[in-house]
């Protein structure tokens, strides 16, 4: 045993190495920005390319593109099959547009000046207990989305291709076999309501959202043939809820609750618990989807999520008894959390 743990020990990088490479992280993120921005790997999907027809096909500088693609295929995205070529690698292949499983926009929103200069404020943040998105933009970030339409774009799509992520495992984890209708609030265009409809085909749903984002959400469910089966309906989350009628109905909150901070968070769940008491609430149940987090040291990927919060929005990522509280709060009783194969949980509430 002791000369497998010096074995071990021996791959381990001295700790200031370790921690010089993680201070890096800044560099790895506008490399894969950049990269997505310019969709070099949607020029790829056909086959390698030199760095210099890369070049001239996106008209930037070759020696500097070249020594971009050479950091990236460095760390594992994309890779130097001969001198200055490259091709996609599995860590690639998200990079492209329209492939399962798209992260394009994303790594684009993440290196955006606009996300990017809150980001680097975190110590505002720390210490304030504020976003620092407001202090940088003067504005709460759905204030600044609401009239910067290619961030709003280019927002609505990251949260799809974040909510896609979890969409297969929530549904598999929970079922929502006994639902007729499912009320998806906050749903953003529509990515879990489309996976839950796909499934259950016997449900129908009520997607509810900003004015700005319905449109979108419209498009979506029409392209997946869905819009007989989902009403659209625009509004305010914090002033109501629409009714889901008088059958089995679920209502759904996924990646809503952790953008707000407890009080806002609770007016939420409010509103959805008057929308409830306007049907049987036997037949009514509430489903918050959220990264609960876990307790002790062990990585999990809302610990990280948990800062973006503090950095953006003014929420937080939180405990499963940070989440009764809230739904207590609100007139709720939890039931029972079910995890999924991805990060979420599956909160279930009633009416308490």
């Amino acid at each position: 045993m002791a000369s497998e743990d010096r074995a071990q020990g021996a791959l381990q990088p001295p700790p200031a190495a370790g921690l010089s490479q993680l201070l890096r992280g800044s560099l790895v993120t506008q490399l894969i920005h950049v990269a997505a921005t310019l969709g070099v790997a949607d020029l790829l999907r056909d086959g390698p390319k030199s760095s210099h027809e890369l070049a001239e096909a996106l008209t930037v500088d070759p020696e500097a593109l070249y020594r971009v693609l050479r950091a990236l295929a460095s760390i594992g995205i994309f890779e130097e099959t001969d001198p200055r070529w490259f091709a996609l690698t599995p860590l690639a292949q998200p990079l492209q547009t329209d492939v399962p499983g798209s992260l394009r926009a994303s790594a684009m929103l993440y290196g955006e000046p606009w996300w990017w200069r809150a980001c680097g404020d975190l110590l505002h943040s720390v210490q304030t207990g504020q976003p620092a998105f407001d202090h940088v933009h003067g504005e709460s970030l759905f204030a600044f989305l609401r009239h910067a339409a290619d961030a709003a774009a280019l927002f609505n799509d990251h949260q799809t291709n974040m909510t896609r992520q979890d969409a297969a495992a929530v549904v598999n984890a929970y079922g929502f076999r006994e639902c007729a209708r499912v009320v998806d609030v906050g749903g953003g265009h529509g990515a879990l309501t489309a996976a839950i409809l796909k499934a259950c085909s016997w449900t129908t749903a009520i997607l509810f959202d900003q004015p700005a984002v319905i449109e979108g959400a419209k498009q979506r469910l029409c392209a997946e043939g869905l819009t007989d089966r989902c009403d659209c309906v625009a509004g305010d989350f914090f002033e109501s809820v629409p009714a889901g009628g008088d059958v089995y109905v679920v209502y759904v909150l996924k990646d809503i609750v952790h953008d707000w901070d407890d009080d806002r968070a609770t007016a939420i769940l409010r509103q959805c618990r008057r929308a409830i008491a306007q049907a049987p609430e036997s037949s009514a149940k509430l489903l918050v989807v959220e990264k609960v987090i876990p307790p002790g040291n062990t990585p999990f990927p809302g610990k990280l999520t948990d800062i973006t919060m503090l950095l953006v929005a003014g929420g937080r990522e939180r405990t499963a008894n940070e989440y009764e509280t809230l739904l207590n709060e609100a007139g709720f009783a939890l039931t029972r959390i079910v995890p999924t194969s991805s990060p979420a949980s599956v909160i279930e509430a009633i009416p308490a």
